[in-house]
């Protein structure tokens, strides 16, 4: 590949190392970095079909969650295929506008992340501290608002990072040692003065980035004041366990992309092996673990996930049995068995979740209550 193209110091295309010091071995990580990739595609999409199909959940805190997944999936797949194909296929070259694009399309979707984290931090400071208008203050079109703000923010914010690169000459330096077009890792194979380009995304991540953490370090110190200040534990921890789920996301993203934003610009010491790998780990981790950890503490969710793979289950067994041995079954016995799968889940869902949910049951036997101490009359 000429590294030139048209006389202009710009290649036609760049080349994407993968692992550096690992060329011969990182088809070996593809394996779980493929594996982390298909859990996020399918935590999120069902995580977001049930948010879409359960009227329940149509509410703030699900509609930032939804947002989250949306951008989980979009900052996974911009990167991961073509990932693979250079591990697996080792197919390096990457066209120069689709560096860019990928470039843009990850770091935009890791701002798009944060902001969404911030508005989630916003929508559990508003339902503990002020629960009573949590409705009014967070409505339908307030949370249109916020997505909108948050969504374009990302974009304009990001947008300059390729603009600027994109005229910058690159000379005889067209090779990328990463796995895809990092935003500093193309930065360094210009052949000019990147003074601007480098300040440019050092003032992006710590202005932005950094605003975005103090606003949801603060929204916690609100959080807490309120929360100590309820008068029973139970209900401390009732308030808190609402935050778990928030909390444990901002870990798992916040913490590795600053490692990443302090190696590629302090860490001189750190192996680039070792980089690269978390980096990439950065990507594929807080997609893959957002949808488990929501999963495991909403238990709308989990109980809507746990009733749609039972609902499967019983589908694909009666499918399988039906299939290999309705010869052997009278005609009326397989009718019987359809109308009762059609009745069956329908009559048993209502009674085990009033069984099971505490605020249905109690709402039950007090609407029965209420019913007997109504006098007859006449009487």
């Amino acid at each position: 590949m000429s590294p030139v193209s048209n006389g202009s110091l710009r290649p036609p295309a760049f080349l994407l190392v993968g692992i550096p010091g690992l060329e011969s071995t990182q088809h070996w990580v593809g394996i779980p970095l493929c594996s982390m990739y298909i859990v996020a595609l399918l935590g999120n999409s069902i995580v977001l079909f049930v948010i879409r199909t359960d009227p329940s959940l149509h509410e703030p805190m699900y509609f930032f969650l939804a947002m989250l997944t949306i951008t989980d999936l979009v900052l996974s797949t911009s990167t991961l295929p073509k990932m693979l194909s250079v591990f697996w296929l080792g197919e390096r070259e990457i066209e120069f506008h689709a560096c860019f694009t990928q470039m843009f399309f990850v770091h935009a979707s890791s701002l798009v992340e944060s902001g969404i984290l911030v508005a989630m931090a916003l929508d559990r400071y508003v339902a503990i501290c002020n629960p009573l208008r949590h409705a009014a203050i967070l409505k339908i079109s307030m949370v249109a608002k916020i997505a909108l703000l948050v969504l374009v923010r990302g974009l304009v914010v990001i947008a300059p990072l390729p603009l600027l690169l994109m005229k910058l000459p690159f000379c005889q330096a067209y090779i990328i040692p990463h796995s895809y077009c990092e935003h500093m890792a193309v930065v360094k194979l210009a052949c000019a003065d990147t003074t601007v380009n480098a300040a440019y995304g050092l003032v992006v991540a710590l202005l932005v980035g950094g605003l975005d953490c103090m606003s949801i370090a603060l929204s916690y110190v609100m959080i807490l004041r309120a929360v100590f200040g309820l008068p029973s534990t139970e209900a401390q921890l009732k308030a808190l366990s609402t935050c778990t789920s928030h909390v444990c996301v901002i870990l798992v993203f916040y913490v590795p992309g600053l490692f990443s934003f302090l190696a590629h610009r302090f860490g001189q010491s750190v192996p680039l092996p070792i980089h690269i790998l978390l980096a990439n780990l950065y990507l594929l981790v807080p997609p893959m673990l957002n949808p488990i950890v929501y999963g495991m503490k909403t238990k709308q969710i989990r109980n809507r996930v746990i009733e749609g793979l039972m609902r499967k289950l019983l589908q694909l067994a009666f499918s399988f049995f039906t299939h290999r041995f309705s010869p052997n079954v009278p005609h009326h016995v397989r009718i019987l068995l359809v109308n009762l799968y059609l009745l069956v889940p329908p009559t048993l869902n209502p009674i085990v979740y009033g069984v099971k949910t505490k605020e249905i049951w109690v709402r039950v036997l007090n609407l029965l209550c209420q019913k007997q101490s109504i006098p007859e009359v006449g009487a």
